[in-house]
């Protein structure tokens, strides 16, 4: 009984060290050895810039302005705000905005983001199509830089590259941050390799001929990789291609959004699960495995390290054993004193890092529950 305890524990500790550390670095060595460089230029093609909102009233206006200050050929781009039938003022305001400049496309049936960017690539009358966020602030030069992207003819999508501001010094937004700028090296790196997996869905481009309309139940900006694979396509990085986000300062507003994130995506996983085999998709099915798959499951892996290190250490009560364990619940005491310490918002110090691990974690294991049970988790209602 000893052997097979200890073979679990072994195999769900060297599976998260793949992960969080081997998988990373892995990547960045393949890039820097065999990565493509994209080829870019000047060029202006026509671009529809697509915001699809669901009662943005606070934030439409603040939108619209911001893509008016956007350094490209005002005669080369048009704004199409997609409403999922929004039921306050999104469209209304929208539509004083100059109908040349800026159209308004009301989806009915509250059908969900993804629905409503098929109905907008539809009615696009740009050679590029920008998707982005209501809440989303972008640099004036970021269209520049998507674009620019697409003179390699094997590109079919540009991810911009977000950036999270706060305006507060929360726990939870520290989190974010960190997270965030670890993903991003992460993403750089797979970006040069070949292809993303996935992109950030307040800001990134497709060219138009290449869109092919995305399941409304999936999530888009993961799914946008998938077809743009199916097509012999890249989808890379324009870390020039800035764009900015507030973070969320409160850690049930994080959970939440990350739960959601989730189950939409283990839904897309399941769904469009033919990418996962690498005799077919070769290095992209890779990154899936690596990136997705096996950090959703991380949580699962995490529980099995935790379960079978007690029963070492109890049936083969060797120190390195009992070390471990200790340092496991180090980690879970810390992530759970965040916890406690953020909801009174409270300053947590060393805190930090182990709160926001388990909180990913909690909201990938929530998010396994919920989709078991049936979530499938459509449509979305504003959160900033």
């Amino acid at each position: 009984m000893v052997p097979l305890i200890r073979f679990a524990f072994w195999m769900c500790c060297s599976i998260l060290l793949y992960v969080y550390v081997l998988y990373p670095v892995l990547i960045r060595v393949l890039a820097a050895c065999f990565g493509r460089v994209v080829v870019c230029d000047d060029r202006q093609p026509t671009v529809t810039v697509v915001v699809t909102a669901y009662n943005e009233e606070a934030s439409i206006r603040a939108k619209l302005d911001n893509l008016a200050e956007l350094n490209y050929p005002s005669e080369h781009v048009d704004v199409l705000v997609a409403s999922d039938a929004s039921s306050d003022a999104t469209e209304q305001i929208a539509a004083t905005y100059d109908p040349r400049r800026v159209r308004v496309l009301r989806v009915e049936g509250r059908l969900g983001k993804t629905a409503c960017q098929n109905a907008a690539a539809g009615a696009a009358s740009g050679e590029i199509v920008m998707f982005t966020d209501a809440t989303t602030r972008v640099d004036p030069d970021a269209l520049k830089h998507l674009v620019g992207g697409f003179a390699d003819p094997r590109v079919g999508c540009v991810a911009g590259c977000l950036a999270y501001i706060s305006d507060s010094d929360s726990l939870t937004g520290r989190g974010g941050r960190t997270y965030w700028s670890y993903e991003l090296r992460l993403r750089a790196a797979e970006s040069a390799l070949g292809s993303l997996i996935g992109v950030s869905g307040c800001l990134y481009a497709v060219r138009k001929s290449a869109y092919r309309p995305i399941d409304p139940a999936l999530i888009s900006d993961f799914v946008i990789a998938m077809k743009m694979r199916e097509q012999r396509l890249r989808t890379v990085l324009a870390p020039d291609a800035a764009c900015f986000e507030a973070t969320l300062d409160r850690g049930s507003l994080e959970l939440s959004m990350r739960v959601r994130v989730a189950i939409r995506s283990l839904n897309a996983l399941v769904r469009e699960r033919r990418f996962l085999n690498p005799v077919k998709f070769g290095v992209f099915a890779w990154q899936l495995w690596s990136h997705k798959v096996l950090r959703y499951a991380s949580p699962l892996l995490w529980m099995g390290a935790y379960a079978s290190n007690v029963l070492l250490v109890r049936e083969a009560p060797y120190p390195l054993y009992l070390i471990l364990l200790l340092g496991q619940s180090a980690v879970l005491a810390a992530g759970g004193i965040g916890f406690v310490l953020q909801g009174r918002r409270q300053e947590l110090g060393i805190f930090g890092k182990p709160y926001y691990f388990l909180l990913t974690n909690l909201a990938a294991l929530i998010a396994i529950l919920r989709y078991v049970r049936g979530e499938r988790m459509v449509t979305w209602k504003p959160i900033r």
